[in-house]
């Protein structure tokens, strides 16, 4: 599992930039960054990114796996 790419694979499909993100999660550009750039990440927060981008978790999650 590789969160980090699993962000910006979605971000990609959607055409949006990681500050949208930031938006969305209510949290600052630096920390969309700090997750995008890791592996892994907290289960409370892959399930609000995956709520942002309107997918289930698991399809979330297997964009970073391609």
């Amino acid at each position: 599992m590789n969160v980090g790419k699993s962000i910006k694979m979605a971000l990609v499909k959607a055409d949006k930039k990681q500050t949208w993100l930031a938006k969305q999660l209510g949290i600052s550009s630096r920390q969309v960054n700090k997750v995008a750039n890791a592996e892994s990440a907290s289960g409370k927060t892959i399930e609000k990114m995956a709520e942002v981008f309107d997918m289930k978790v698991s399809d979330f999650l297997a964009l970073g796996e391609d």
